[in-house]
């Protein structure tokens, strides 16, 4: 019995060591609130990403092993389709902590519209 709590311990310490750092930093988040012409409520939140420089390889040296790997592992959110995936997954859960903070769409919402800018995603819906 404790050699499987024991195991199970290590192999729940050794998953959490394992979890990556995240691959982008939120830089700033803004909700926008208005009325629409019917009278409804409806909100853009725009959460926009630190921008991450170009990783680039010595044109003058030979590559390592090392940095070639570190190259080819390298994303930016700019060009990466998992990346953006993650940014807006983070941001629908930003902007329920916004909306909550505000005391905004307290019946709910809908996400009707995602927009993407470089380092930026904008979610735009309405109050239910």
């Amino acid at each position: 019995m404790k050699r499987a709590l024991l195991m199970l311990l290590s192999v729940s310490l050794v998953a959490c060591s394992s979890v990556p750092d995240p691959a982008f930093e939120i830089e700033k988040k803004t909700l926008h609130k208005r009325k629409n012409d019917k009278g409804e409520s409806e909100f853009a939140f725009i959460v926009t990403v630190k921008a991450t420089p170009r990783m680039e390889l010595a044109k003058n040296k030979p590559v390592s092993k090392k940095e070639l790997k570190q190259f080819a592992q390298f994303k930016r959110v700019e060009e990466s389709p998992e990346l953006k995936l993650a940014l807006e997954e983070t941001a629908v859960e930003l902007l329920e902590d916004a909306l909550n903070k505000e005391s905004y769409c307290q019946t709910g919402y809908n996400i009707d519209n995602v927009y993407w800018r470089q380092r930026s995603v904008q979610l735009r819906g309405h109050c239910l």
